[in-house]
């Protein structure tokens, strides 16, 4: 522990606490404060401690059981030392905000008569050791993030009018990563014969935090033929692949390593990465209780440590005004814009400026794929995404649906808990080639392909109709995506998007996106080529073909379990798999008028991946 002291004109604060923790690390501190001139009754000190982690749904204070973490107390040194904490929550717009328990981060330490010259008060938080209890009890922890610095904030009151004083008593706590746990390996998931290609590992703690990079050993291993190739390493790991077919690259490394899998095969595409539904504390309810999603550090924590290729910022808002407590206003706007197009880099990475809409239909992603200067801030008679298809009418724009088991515009998201209420399908009925493109999953919410499979993320159930399967039924035309739905300043930890692209740049990813030739997965990238006759994924057809036949390609970093070959909501085929590849060749001789295709896959982890569909009407 390290004591940090500071003087103020009605008394010293004496704070001791650690400077440098590890992520997981117990953590305690106290605060000593001597008074130098008397305090008027009611005077206090109040202290604001650090949002560790979004929506832990834990106290960060509390004072009822000091059996429990995060318990903090006050005393005084002489018994008629009058003194009492109390916890109260952020300041929000937002009930939910307010209703958290992860928003209680605001201790009160109050002087009922006072404080004299000389009195001294003492506040504790955490550790194992509370009154008249030597390690018995269950300690506080830091955040699992690294992070540069955790920032308590302390104010005092002398004159017991609420008129506070910010003091700057406590030390900034730097964070760091535990120890190396986990190599991860990225590489393009589609690959040419006889091009150069990079692969790229990142060392990371259990919790994910990146540690430092070390030279491994990787080699490249045919997945048909068992065959090794070791991968060269000066400023980066470089392959290329000889012959078609499947592979992993996999490294030497006693703990555990993620492999990248690669599909190598000429007549595909190249397969980029992102993740296209995550936020920053640009998004009102983040900045809240913002547990560090600085937009910039966003970006980079998404080029160089989830290794994406591509990302969308969407900053949610209920409607476009002044009011920047709950919605984006015109300065945010173009805030938005100008840290997207800083970051985007053509042939490394490409970043998307957007806005997630609260309306009446649901949670919507609008995507914009220029620069935020060729568009229009919103006005406000733009409330619903009908209003954003209009305004933006012909222009550059994908709206993605983000399900819910509800769907209902509301500023109160204590109905989130109503989960059957306010879903009519009449507001999903209209539609716009802008809509091209739905969250088939999203790591907040959960799954929301049909209605069998069970939800076990927060959306736990689903409302009857608010399903992938059944809006394509009922004539939508929508490729695949899944996201993070990140709040906590690390896009691409969970949902991902696979885009298949010439290029590696805004023109082309968007286009591919309009164009529907997507993958969603939970998580895992996994390479997929599928093809019928000669439609791709994404694509549609008004030509009724004699035969339809299907032939597929996938490769996994981790064992597959099943892939399914999905005709209009239902499997047509079922393929049991139990290695990293499979190749399959297939005619449907029922040749349905109206009918769409994908494919389905399964990882033993549990990690599942979508291709959108191809149409034939």
């Amino acid at each position: 522990m390290s004591i940090k002291k500071t003087e103020h004109p009605y008394g010293y604060f004496e704070v001791d606490m650690k400077e440098i923790l590890t992520v997981n690390d117990e953590l305690e501190w106290s605060l000593k404060f001597v008074a130098k001139k008397e305090i008027a009754a009611g005077g206090s000190i109040k202290i604001v401690v650090p949002a560790y982690q979004h929506q832990r749904s834990v106290e960060y204070l509390q004072t009822y059981d000091y059996w429990k973490p995060n318990y903090i107390y006050a005393y005084g040194v002489e018994d008629e030392t009058a003194v009492d904490v109390a916890i109260d929550k952020v300041e929000s717009s937002f009930s939910h905000i307010r209703r958290w328990l992860d928003s209680s981060r605001v201790a009160l330490v109050s002087f009922k008569n006072g404080l004299n010259v000389d009195e001294e008060i003492t506040v504790k938080f955490g550790g194992i050791d509370r009154p008249w209890l030597e390690g018995e009890c269950e300690p506080s922890r830091v955040t699992q993030h690294a992070k540069e610095a955790l920032v308590y904030r302390s104010y005092i009151d002398v004159h017991g009018h609420s008129d506070y004083e910010e003091v700057e008593c406590f030390p900034k706590v730097k964070v760091y990563a535990d120890e190396a746990s986990k190599v991860k390996i990225y590489a393009p998931s589609i690959v040419h014969t006889d091009t150069k290609y990079q692969a790229k590992v990142i060392v990371t703690d259990r919790f994910n935090n990146p540690t430092e990079t070390k030279s491994l050993g990787l080699y490249l291993i045919n997945l048909e033929t068992g065959k090794k190739e070791d991968l060269s390493f000066d400023d980066g790991y470089h392959f290329s692949i000889s012959s078609e077919g499947y592979y992993n690259i996999v490294a030497t490394w006693d703990n555990i390593v993620e492999p990248a899998a690669i599909l190598c095969k000429n007549d595909s595409e190249t397969l980029y990465w992102g993740d296209m539904h995550t936020h920053s504390n640009l998004t009102a309810n983040i900045r809240d209780n913002d547990g560090g999603a600085n937009p910039d550090l966003c970006y980079e924590y998404g080029k160089d440590i989830s290794c994406m290729d591509f990302m969308c910022m969407s900053e949610q808002t209920f409607k476009f005004d002044d009011d920047r407590s709950v919605n984006i206003d015109e300065p945010t706007w173009k805030i938005i814009g100008e840290v997207a197009d800083r970051h985007n880099k053509s042939n490394e990475f490409i970043t998307f400026g957007g806005v997630e809409l609260h309306s009446k239909r649901g949670d919507t992603i609008v995507m914009y794929g220029d620069s935020f200067d060729e568009f229009k801030y919103p006005d406000s008679s733009v409330e619903d995404v009908k209003d954003i298809w209009s305004y933006y009418k012909d222009e550059k724009i994908l709206t993605i649906p983000h399900f819910h088991r509800y769907c209902e515009g509301r500023p109160n998201k204590d109905q989130q808990e109503k989960k059957h209420s306010g879903f009519e399908l009449k507001n999903w009925m209209k539609s716009d080639e802008q809509e091209c493109l739905c969250e088939v999953y999203s790591s907040q919410w959960g799954r929301f392909e049909h209605q069998s499979h069970p939800m076990i993320l927060k959306a736990r159930a689903n409302i009857p109709h608010n399903t992938v399967s059944e809006f394509l039924e009922k004539g939508k035309r929508w490729g695949f995506t899944a996201g993070s739905d990140g709040h906590d300043g690390r896009p691409g930890y969970g949902g991902l998007t696979g885009v298949y692209s010439r290029q590696l740049d805004r023109v082309s990813i968007y286009n591919e996106l309009k164009n529907r030739k997507t993958i969603a997965s939970t998580h895992t990238r996994v390479g997929i080529h599928c093809s019928i006759n000669n439609l791709m994924i994404g694509d549609e057809s008004d030509i009724m073909p004699e035969l339809r036949s299907i032939t597929g390609s996938v490769v996994s970093p981790t064992k597959i379990k099943r892939v399914d070959l999905v005709r209009n909501g239902e499997a047509l085929k079922n393929y049991v798999v139990s290695d990293k590849y499979l190749s399959f060749e297939l005619l449907d001789n029922e040749l349905l008028e109206s009918a769409n295709y994908y494919l389905r896959v399964f990882m033993e982890d549990g990690h599942i991946a979508w291709t959108s569909p191809i149409w034939f009407n």
